[in-house]
């Protein structure tokens, strides 16, 4: 028998597609009818990603899927007012987040289609899904530029790997944004000593909902995040920016449990300049966001190389990876 397998399930109504790695007693739940979010992800018996109370709540409750497991953010983070031109052309999203934001697009909330799904020995379990824009009028409308994103999430030897391809397949070029937002399971709330270590370069100042306020610096906490800071009494609803250093590996971020003895690892594809660090009050969790740009980048009045701004050319594709494991004390 193999130890992987892949399969469908139905949950709450839902179409689930299940991942699992026996050997590593590792398993992973991905909701392709809810934004193809990855809401559950365990491994050697520690939880990873914090899940939704219940697959209806993403139906159900208020912002929900924003808020657990990994939503798949386009555009990432708040748009003021909606509203940014690009190339001359003026673009006004939706306003989601009363009374005057666009919060994090509409992919993390609309139904994508399974393309494929499956396990073997050499590849380990995966499952492929796809949302075209092109399918979709209303999006559009104010978006009118039919990307297609690819999403293939694939288990093998214990880590959840992400890889994700976005083409451009209209006849003109598009703003581009892009971002993850994963909630990683993180016991605030039960005495635990919290270690975070990021290869930050700079910290950029913000607002509390993440808008930029001038340019990025080195910061104490910037500093101590390269070797380790705590962040046991990081603050609920708190957030920072940072910009990755340069290296020639893609960054590795980690969160240490100290006395559980194991740590997240998070590492993410070099076309993730930026990571904003959050801390939800709805949850034990803490999010490491990589993003392509920063917050509201297109409406910023510095250069789009430090602010990440960028289109995606007709018929361009751009891929991204991120991989997720568990390791634990020696």
């Amino acid at each position: 028998m193999s130890r992987y397998s892949a399969k469908s399930i139905l949950k709450e109504g839902y179409s689930v597609i299940v991942l699992s790695d026996s050997q590593w007693d590792a398993a992973a739940q991905v909701i392709p009818e809810a934004g193809c979010n990855l809401f559950r992800f365990e491994s050697g018996g520690h939880p990873v990603l914090v899940p939704p109370p219940s697959l209806t709540a993403l139906r159900n409750e208020p912002f929900a899927p924003f808020k657990y497991g990994t939503p798949i953010l386009f555009p990432p983070n708040r748009v003021k007012q909606g509203q940014f031109s690009f190339l001359g052309r003026q673009y006004s999203l939706p306003l989601n987040e009363p009374p005057s934001n666009h919060l994090h697009g509409e992919l993390c909330s609309r139904g994508w289609e399974v393309l494929d799904y499956g396990a073997s020995q050499e590849n380990g379990a995966f499952v492929t899904s796809r949302f075209r824009f092109g399918l979709h009028p209303d999006i559009l409308a104010y978006f009118p530029h039919p990307l297609s994103f690819t999403v293939t999430y694939r288990l093998y030897e214990g880590r959840l790997t992400m890889q994700a391809a976005i083409v451009n397949e209209g006849e003109d070029e598009a703003p581009f944004a892009f971002g993850l937002h994963p909630y990683f399971f993180v016991p605030f709330d039960r005495g635990e000593e919290l270690v975070l270590k990021v290869p930050a370069e700079e910290e950029w100042p913000v607002t509390k909902e993440a808008f930029v306020t001038g340019r990025p610096v080195k910061t104490n906490f910037s500093r101590a995040l390269i070797e380790c800071a705590s962040i046991s009494t990081y603050p609920e609803l708190g957030c920072t920016m940072l910009t990755f250093g340069d290296g020639a590996e893609d960054p590795v971020c980690r969160i240490h449990m100290k006395n559980r003895g194991y740590t997240i690892a998070y590492q993410v594809d070099r076309q993730f300049p930026f990571v904003l660090l959050f801390r939800p009050d709805w949850a034990s969790a803490f999010s490491l966001e990589p993003y392509t740009s920063v917050t509201d980048a297109f409406n910023l009045p510095y250069d789009h190389e430090l602010t990440g701004v960028k289109g995606i050319k007709a018929g361009e594709e751009l891929r991204f990876t991120t991989c997720l494991w568990i390791e634990t004390a020696k």
